[in-house]
Formats: structure tokens, sequence, C-alpha cells
């Protein structure tokens, strides 16, 4: 397993905040994240990003409730969820 989190910066995760309570705070209203930028996929404030928006560091969240490779496992199986549904599969 990675040490860290690969992303290949689709930004579907940004585009669907209304799968999770969490991210309400981001959400412009739409699903979709108020610090995307549209044009490039990428976020405005990624240097200064939430932790919970940070897959790496986020996992200080979840430790207690999992180990760090099935808190990846679970990313990328949501992440390959979020790619078959924007196929429509």
């Amino acid at each position: 397993m990675e040490k860290e989190f690969v992303c290949d910066k689709c930004g579907l995760c940004c585009r669907n905040l209304q799968l999770s309570c969490l991210y309400d705070d981001l959400n412009r209203g739409d699903g979709i994240c108020k610090h995307l930028d549209l044009a490039t996929n990428l976020c405005r404030i990624y240097t200064q990003r939430p932790i919970k928006c940070n897959v790496n560091m986020g996992y200080m969240l979840f430790k207690d409730s999992m180990t760090i490779e099935e808190y990846y496992i679970n990313n990328y199986e949501f992440c390959k969820w979020l790619k078959r549904k924007s196929r429509g599969l």
C-alpha cells in the first residue's frame, strides 16, 4: 500500500460534496466546492485547504476507527465509484 494517497486531480470529489454532510460548509449549493476552479479542476486554496480535504492528513480524523490501509482503500473505492457514476455506469 502507498504511503500517500495518489490523486489524479479529476475533481470529481470536489464536484460531489452533496454526498457527505462533512463538506456542507464548502458546498456552494450545487454540490461543487466553492474553492474549485472549474476551468482547471484544481483547488484555489490547495496549500491552505482544510484537513478534511487532504486525504493524507485527513486520516487523523479516522485513525481510531480504521487502519491507514483501510482508509486508503475506502478512499480509492469511493474515487472509483465517482468515476463510474460520472460515466453513467
